[in-house]
C-alpha cells in the first residue's frame, strides 16, 4: 500500500492523446471515459468503455528468479523495484487463506489442502512445482472418489478477506480480484493429465462425480467470500487451461457435456451474489474456438490472451468479441518480452493498445508469469509504454522517493 501522502495523482484526461492512439480501422466514434483511479481505469476497460489511459496489471506476476533480476536491474536505475511493481499495478489479485494444518513434506513432496503433491524442481536460477505421485490416478468408482480428504470449505479463512482488503488500500484506489477456483485442473493434478484426459473419454461418470465434489467446494468457498466482503471485490477469476499452442486440448462438445455445467454454476453463483462483480476466466493457448461456449458460460473477461498460439490474434478477437468480451493479457511471454528488445517490446504495446484497447474491453498485461531471462529492460519498456509518460514518470518519481524515505 502506499502511503496516503504519495498515492497515485490525479491525472486530467488527455483527449486528444487517447484518440490518436485507435487504430485506423477502429476510429473513436465512443465517448472517452474520464477514469480518475486506477480500480475506475479497470472497470471502464471490462464495461467496453474507453479510459481514458489504458489499465495494467501483472496478470500471474513474474517468476522468484525474475524478480530478482528486476531488483538488481532497477537498483542500479536508483529505483526500488518492490515498490516500483506495486506502483504500476491497477489491480489486487486476492484470495481467502487455509487455515488448518497441512501435512509435513516428506521426501520433498509438499501436499496442499487439496490433497495435490508436488516437488520443488530446481532449474539452476530458479525453481518450480511439478506435480506428482497423483493420489486419485487409481480411482474408478464414486467409493475410490469417497476415500479422498476432500477439504471442507469452512476451512478458507473468508472472515479475514475484508480486513485485507480494507488495510491494503483503504482508499479503494485498485480493483480487487478474489482467486475463487479451477475445477478441472484440480482435478487433473490429482489424477495426472494424461489419466484426466483417459477418464473424460472412459469413465465420463468418474470424471462428472469428481468435479461436481470440487465445484461444490469452490461454489462453497465464493459464498462465504462474497458473505463476507462482497461489496469490496471487483472481479472473480476462475480458471482451467483448455488450449495447447495450436489447437485445443479437448473438443468442443466434450466441453460442452463434461465441464461447460461446472462453470456455468460457478458463474451463475457470481450473478447471485454479487451481479456488479466481472468474472475473468484464465486459460491459456488456442482457445479461440472455445469462446462462445465460454461465454454462454457468464464470462465477461478472457485473461491471458496467448497471442502466439494458434487462431489467436489480436485483429480476430476484437472483430469478432468488441462490446461482448473483454481481454485481459495479450503481452507475449513466449516471444516479445524474452526476444525481443525494448523499442519492438513498445511498438507491440502501442499496437495492442489501438487493436484490443478501442473502445474500451482491454487489461494490457503479460500473458502469463514473465520468466527469468527476459531482458529486465523489455520489461520496463513495456510498463512505460502502456502507462504514457505523466504515470510513467509519476511511479518512477513514485519509487524514488519512497526509497530515499526507507534509507
Amino acid at each position: 500500500m502506499l502511503p496516503s501522502c504519495m498515492s497515485r495523482p490525479q491525472f486530467r484526461s488527455r483527449q486528444g492523446d487517447c484518440r490518436s492512439r485507435h487504430h485506423p480501422d477502429h476510429p473513436p466514434s465512443y465517448d472517452l471515459v474520464m477514469s480518475s483511479t486506477p480500480r475506475q481505469r479497470i472497470l471502464d476497460a471490462l464495461s467496453h468503455r474507453q479510459p481514458t489511459e489504458t489499465p495494467f496489471s501483472w496478470g500471474l506476476g513474474l517468476t522468484a528468479a525474475m524478480q530478482d533480476d528486476m531488483r538488481q536491474h532497477c537498483a542500479g536505475l536508483g529505483l526500488d523495484w518492490d515498490l516500483l511493481r506495486e506502483a504500476v499495478d491497477d489491480r489486487r489479485l486476492l484470495f481467502s487463506h487455509w487455515t488448518q494444518p497441512l501435512p509435513a513434506e516428506r521426501d520433498g513432496v509438499i501436499i496442499n489442502e487439496w490433497g495435490i503433491h508436488m516437488r520443488q524442481v530446481s532449474y539452476g536460477k530458479g525453481s518450480y512445482r511439478e506435480f506428482v505421485d497423483f493420489p486419485l490416478a487409481a480411482a474408478t468408482t464414486a467409493a475410490d472418489l469417497d476415500l479422498h480428504a476432500w477439504p471442507d470449505p469452512s476451512h478458507w479463512d473468508a472472515n479475514a478477506l475484508r480486513e485485507t482488503i480494507i488495510s491494503g488500500d483503504p482508499q479503494r484506489q485498485r480493483a480487487v480480484v478474489l482467486a475463487a477456483g479451477n475445477p478441472f485442473e484440480i482435478y487433473s493434478w490429482l489424477t495426472g493429465l494424461e489419466q484426466a484426459m483417459v477418464n473424460l473419454a472412459e469413465n465420463p461418470e468418474l470424471v462428472t462425480d469428481a468435479l461436481t465434489r470440487i465445484t461444490s467446494i469452490c461454489d462453497a468457498r465464493v459464498r462465504a467470500n462474497f458473505k463476507a466482503a462482497g461489496d469490496l471485490i471487483d472481479m472473480v477469476f476462475y480458471a482451467d487451461d483448455l488450449g495447447g499452442q495450436e489447437k485445443l486440448l479437448i473438443s468442443r462438445p466434450t466441453y460442452r457435456r463434461m465441464i461447460q455445467p461446472h462453470h456455468r454454476r460457478l458463474c451463475a453463483t457470481v450473478r447471485e451474489v454479487a451481479p456488479h462483480a466481472k468474472i475473468l476466466f484464465h486459460s491459456d493457448g488456442a482457445v479461440f474456438d472455445i469462446l462462445p461456449d465460454l461465454v454462454d458460460s457468464g464470462i465477461d473477461c478472457l485473461e491471458a490472451v496467448q497471442t502466439d498460439a494458434g487462431g489467436m490474434v489480436p485483429e480476430r478477437l476484437k472483430e469478432r468479441w468488441a462490446g461482448k468480451l473483454a481481454f485481459h493479457g495479450a503481452i507475449s511471454v513466449q516471444q516479445i518480452l524474452p526476444r525481443g528488445t525494448p523499442e519492438t517490446v513498445a511498438e507491440e504495446c502501442r499496437h495492442l493498445e489501438r487493436v484490443l484497447g478501442a473502445g474500451g474491453g482491454w487489461i494490457a498485461a503479460p500473458t502469463h508469469a514473465v520468466q527469468v531471462g527476459t531482458p529486465p529492460a523489455n520489461v520496463l519498456a513495456m510498463v512505460e509504454t502502456i502507462l504514457g509518460a505523466e504515470r510513467w514518470a509519476a511511479a518512477i518519481e513514485t519509487s524514488r522517493l519512497l526509497t530515499a524515505v526507507a534509507c
